[in-house]
């Protein structure tokens, strides 16, 4: 069972996520949570605790990269990015919509999720040989996360929107192959 504070860190993610920092209120945390304005404050001092609060995952990868990885053991650890962004859409959403305008969302983000999950960055020194610099490594990744989280909001998105829905039993598997093989679809990058 949760307890208070992590009832209002969830509420509370859920309703930034839907209308952002300065549309939510404290008053509705607290209403959504069915507890006073005042207990609130009991666990964070102000609203922007509770929001920075918010954007830390709640769900991390465990997968280690090998030497030399196989196919499959490449496919794994961008399935486990898939899953992390899934499982935490709501922090990565607010990530998007806020990071402009609260940049320490940017710098904890980064700190808690990069360099936490160095999966991704040693398979892709692997990947190419070590010849992708330091900035290029990070543009490749946030545009790997940048695209799962845009398909993962559209999977989301699109049982309100298209009556006749794209199916998404594999969807995982289709994005880990579109990572690995981009846009051409071909089977074979190495």
């Amino acid at each position: 069972m949760m307890d208070t504070k992590e009832k209002i860190i969830v509420k509370a993610r859920e309703l930034f996520s839907d209308r952002g920092y300065n549309a939510a209120t404290t008053a509705e945390i607290a209403r959504r949570v069915g507890v006073s304005e005042a207990a609130l404050y009991k666990h964070f001092k102000s609203k922007k605790e509770i929001f920075l609060a918010c954007i830390t995952p709640s769900i991390w990868n465990t997968t280690n990269v090998k030497t030399n990885p196989t196919l499959e053991e490449v496919k794994d650890v961008i399935k486990e990015r898939i899953d992390l962004i899934r499982l935490n859409l709501e922090s990565f959403n607010i990530l998007y919509r806020e990071s402009p305008n609260h940049p320490e969302l940017a710098r904890m983000f980064m700190e808690q999720v990069y360099s936490h999950d160095q999966n991704l960055k040693h398979l892709l020194e692997k990947i190419s040989n070590n010849d992708l610099s330091p900035i290029q490594s990070l543009l490749y990744e946030l545009g790997i996360t940048s695209a799962i989280w845009s398909i993962l909001n559209f999977e989301k998105m699109q049982a309100d929107l298209i009556e006749e829905k794209i199916p998404v039993e594999n969807m995982a598997d289709e994005i880990a192959d579109f990572v690995l093989y981009g846009i051409l679809g071909k089977k074979n990058p190495w």
